[in-house]
């Protein structure tokens, strides 16, 4: 398989997995450091109507684009960080209102955990707990290519904002992991986020004290907050009936960690049989071992460029010997593993 090809695939399936205000955002911010917006939209193949139209119609492939041409043409290496600040709770419409109306961290952080895909499929939340707390995960559903770093520092900025708005000078003790080595502007992080900052981790997470979950919020309205998730449960809803089936499957195992579930399991957590879950992918000219290859692949790309050594990474993708994984790998990219790694 081709990296570059398997690296450009569109994950969308209908829906845009990026909602368009992002991108007016983007398109907002680089025009106030005097970016000519026009002629990066030309250059993307993008026009003005569809940036600024009523309907989120931008797919994957169109965001990528402007987010690399505005991040060419401004120069500027931390543009992810500094998207990710501009986007204040009220950007995420229902599911940010639901957010502010919440009781307290916890219950906004569950959330978000059920309803961030309404916002956006490129990665999935997941809350672990921890010794200490809990991590607000961050993994990623699709290959995000040459926009990884810049889209996770979007996501990561904002969130961190959202709950920094949220708890004022309580929110302390927190720390940001990040999946990939420290680029050239890592203090920036540091400087614009205002806390620790932990590079080469296995995914994105926001490592959070247990003693901030039950900080209350002032603007808590538990009416608001009923009325608001369940129109974000209706929309999730919505999304996930014009989901294909091979999405489904491909985020599942993306969203897996350790050991990937086989065809059974999978059909199981679906509530299908694992025959009917067969004809489903079928139909769409796929099959669960192809899908599996992929998300191998991506799994290993990104394990890899967080410097994790190749036995580790055979390991976790269920290889019991690393030369098995070498070999696949090798036949995947045309490149052994060590080629990727930083």
């Amino acid at each position: 398989m081709n990296r570059d090809r398997f690296i450009q695939l569109d994950p969308g399936t209908g829906r845009s997995p990026v909602p368009v205000n992002y991108v007016r955002n983007l398109v907002e911010l680089i025009s106030d450091v005097g970016v000519d917006t026009r002629r990066l939209l030309r250059q993307v193949g993008l026009t003005e109507e569809e940036v600024y139209n009523p309907e989120p119609a931008l797919r994957f492939e169109q965001f990528r684009r402007v987010m690399v041409g505005a991040r060419d043409m401004t120069g500027n290496p931390a543009l992810g960080l500094a998207l990710g600040q501009q986007l204040t709770l009220t950007a995420h419409g229902l599911l940010g209102y639901a957010a502010i109306s919440s009781a307290d961290l916890g219950d906004a952080l569950r959330l978000l955990e059920r309803y961030f895909r309404t916002r956006t499929r490129l990665c999935v939340p997941r809350i672990e707990p921890t010794t200490e707390g809990v991590r607000f995960c961050l993994l990623e559903s699709v290959p995000l290519g040459d926009i990884r770093e810049t889209y996770l520092e979007v996501v990561v900025a904002a969130v961190v904002g959202g709950i920094r708005y949220l708890l004022g000078e309580r929110f302390r003790g927190a720390v940001l992991e990040l999946p990939y080595a420290p680029p050239a502007h890592a203090e920036r992080y540091r400087e614009l986020l205002q806390m620790p900052v932990e590079f080469g981790a296995e995914v994105a997470a926001l490592r959070l004290p247990y003693s901030l979950l039950s900080e209350p919020f002032t603007l808590s309205d538990p009416a608001s907050r009923h009325m608001a998730a369940q129109k974000c449960e209706e929309e999730l809803q919505r999304l996930e009936a014009d989901q294909d089936w091979a999405s489904r499957v491909r985020a599942r195992l993306m969203q897996a960690e350790g050991m990937l579930p086989s065809l059974e399991q999978l059909a199981g957590n679906f509530h299908v049989t694992s025959r009917t879950l067969r004809r489903y992918l079928n139909a769409l000219g796929v099959s669960y071992r192809s899908l599996l290859e992929e998300v191998r692949m991506t799994k290993a790309m990104a394990y890899l460029q967080a410097n994790i050594t190749v036995q580790q990474v055979a390991i976790k993708l269920g290889y019991a010997d690393p030369s098995n994984f070498a070999r696949a790998f090798r036949k995947w990219t045309g490149h052994p593993p060590s080629h990727f790694q930083p």
